[in-house]
């Protein structure tokens, strides 16, 4: 066991969390270590399971991760021993996914991966712990969040399954810029280099990622959207739903997920747009076909939503709660039937700056009774309710009789110093955020073999243009005379 031990402390020297500079020495040294590591562990495989709190008691998952990551595998991988201890090693489990060193882990993918499979599998820990840890896992992989991995669509399904929205929101919000499996991302030449973007060291053959398929993106994109609906971000839930409707298909085709992802960007969009929008330009003709062949009772909710009659929009969702139920959407037609009437009283801002809540009280209704609501106060209190979630900018005013009137304010634009300190400070963190996902970009860019052409054709153009501008110079400097210029363009020939 004294050989086991000196190898888990070998690394890193010195034992500090300080950054390496050199990639070279750093490259070498965790490379020598980790084959060592994996040979040693697996010598003593039998023995790490009555050993493992003495030796974990020596290590510090923030420095030696690798390490620290090899016994719990061996541990947790395939299952956990049934006379092990097993309260304790899932705490360690969790310990270490909050505070691991990704810079180490890289070099043991496969390791890190069956790690964040078994924290997500719902057989380990409960959970609101599996979900929060999976969470700070990811991010502390990939902090700026920006390529899909299968750990995504494991934390997306468990989160979303069990109700645990809430603290996977920080992976969930970030924009996907990267999928595994990109072309002209190559081994690169030290894993461990910190400016790498991360499709460069997140792959399926540095083994932090399992395959993705084209169905595993968009069914991501259609629990996103889901997510987003269950806390009622109806912007987001829009945008996602529309990743799916929009996604690439041969031969203008689709899929089951995506009709059903069109069934709720529909719906979605009433509440976030108070209108069917147009789908993206780039989905394809043929797409957009069926979507209005299977979804024709959701697009004639759109129309009847944009109308003045409650009635007629209350009538056609009742006749169709059968087809609400059976795809799962009773609740966003609910929600559609609620938000109507808020629509209606937004409308109102188009042909008054300020109108009383009796005269609101005669020209809406409501799409959950079809008719008027009965008091002023029940006016007043929903436009309250539209006041306090942000839906509406405005004020409720009383006269010196007691009548009160709604006045539509325009939205407010103006920041407090604090508050525009906080928002100067977000934007320069994203900004740096975005700055190897550029690079990436832009050496991406570099390489496709489409934009090469382009770049070639555009030049040849631009050359093209130059010769014939020159051209033209030529011709109209043999056909004036060099002592006409002053006095005005006169032809010699």
């Amino acid at each position: 066991m004294d050989k086991l031990a000196s190898t888990l402390l070998a690394f890193p020297p010195g034992a500090t969390l300080t950054r390496p500079v050199d990639v070279d020495n750093y490259d070498a040294a965790v490379k020598s270590h980790a084959n060592k590591l994996f040979k040693v562990v697996k010598e003593y495989s039998d023995d790490i399971g009555g050993h493992f709190p003495h030796l974990l008691g020596l290590l510090n998952p923030a420095i030696n991760s690798l390490s620290y990551l090899a016994v719990l595998h061996t541990l947790i991988i395939p299952g956990i021993a049934s006379d092990a201890p097993r309260d304790l090693i899932l705490e360690k489990l969790v310990l270490f996914l909050l505070t691991f060193d990704p810079q180490q882990c890289r070099y043991a993918g496969s390791y890190l991966l069956d790690i964040f499979q078994a924290a997500g599998s719902s057989q380990y820990l409960p959970p609101s712990a599996a979900v929060q840890a999976l969470t700070t896992a990811i991010l502390r992989l990939d902090p700026t969040g920006s390529i899909l991995t299968s750990s995504h669509i494991l934390l997306a399904k468990l989160a979303y399954k069990t109700n645990n929205i809430e603290p996977a929101l920080q992976v969930i919000d970030k924009h996907i810029v990267f999928f595994p499996g990109m072309a002209n991302y190559g081994e690169p030449r030290y894993l461990c280099d910190l400016d790498l973007p991360p499709p460069a060291y997140i792959s399926r053959e540095t083994g932090l990622t399992a395959p993705l398929k084209p169905s595993s993106v968009v069914e991501y994109d259609l629990l996103c959207g889901m997510m987003y609906c269950s806390t009622r971000d109806w912007a987001k839930a829009h945008a996602a739903f529309e990743r799916v409707i929009s996604f690439p298909t041969r031969e203008g085709g689709t899929s089951k997920i995506m009709v059903e992802a069109y069934k709720k960007w529909v719906l979605v969009g009433l509440l976030s747009e108070g209108k069917l929008t147009e789908a993206p330009s780039y989905t394809a003709v043929a797409t957009n076909k069926l979507y209005g062949n299977f979804g024709k009772l959701y697009t004639a909710i759109a129309v009847l939503f944009i109308t003045d009659s409650a009635k007629a929009l209350k009538t056609e969702a009742e006749e169709n709660t059968q087809l609400w139920l059976e795809d799962g959407n009773t609740g966003l037609i609910q929600e559609v039937l609620a938000s109507y009437q808020k629509w209606r009283v937004l409308g109102l801002e188009q042909s008054y700056s300020k109108i009383s809540i009796s005269e609101i009280r005669q020209q809406t209704e409501s799409a959950e009774t079809g008719a008027a609501l009965k008091t002023d106060e029940d006016v007043e209190m929903l436009i309250q309710n539209m006041l306090i979630s942000g839906m509406l900018s405005g004020v409720i005013e009383k006269n010196d009789d007691g009548t009160a009137f709604l006045t539509f304010l325009p939205p407010s634009t103006q920041l407090s110093e604090q508050e525009l300190a906080k928002e100067i400070s977000s934007t320069a963190v994203r900004l740096k955020q975005l700055r190897p996902i550029f690079k990436a970009t832009k050496e991406r860019l570099g390489t496709s073999k489409e934009y090469i052409r382009h770049v070639a054709k555009e030049e040849k153009r631009n050359s093209k243009i130059e010769s014939d501008s020159n051209s033209a110079f030529d011709t109209f400097d043999t056909q004036v005379d060099d002592e006409d210029l002053m006095g005005g363009v006169i032809a010699t020939g």
